[in-house]
């Protein structure tokens, strides 16, 4: 049996795909909540996360808490609740500040483990490439559907 710190990652044959945590918070940002979240999700799997679980969780709720908020929000829409203007356009604010709050808590949490990760020389990948290309496809994959529980969703900050 060989000693191990409460913190530190395990090994994994995706630890080769891991990188910092602040390229999956970029994403939110450049290509959208499609991205960034699964992508933190399996950042705390190839990193052997000992927090894996709850950070799949962080991710899951921020999915589920986005789709509420937007189902009400397009309700409260269409019952004439939230007039037409400006409070529509608060109300989609709130929501893209709720996703980007849930996506820096989610960067936080992993931050946590990823320090000793790469601490205990861990191979951390650069993502300027997948960025690139969410960024690029970002359009394609909010334009998959005109409903605007959809684009809501998956749409990132912008």
């Amino acid at each position: 049996m060989t000693y191990q710190i409460a913190d530190e990652p395990i090994d994994t044959q995706l630890g080769s795909y891991v990188v910092h945590p602040s390229a999956p918070l970029l994403a939110i940002m450049l290509a959208g909540a499609w991205l960034s979240w699964p992508w933190f999700a399996f950042n705390a799997i190839a990193m052997g996360s000992p927090t894996r679980r709850r950070e799949i969780a962080l991710c899951a709720a921020a999915f589920a808490g986005t789709g509420a908020l937007a189902a009400i929000a397009i309700a409260l829409i269409q019952r004439g609740v939230i007039p037409d203007g400006a409070p529509i356009r608060l109300t989609v604010l709130a929501i893209v500040t709720f996703k980007l709050g849930m996506t820096y808590y989610i960067s936080i949490v992993q931050d946590r483990t990823f320090h000793v990760y790469e601490y205990y020389g861990g191979t951390v990948r650069d993502a300027r490439r997948v960025l690139a290309a969410g960024w690029l496809l970002r359009g394609l994959v909010v334009g998959l559907s005109d409903h605007p529980l959809w684009i809501i969703i998956v749409a990132g900050g912008w």
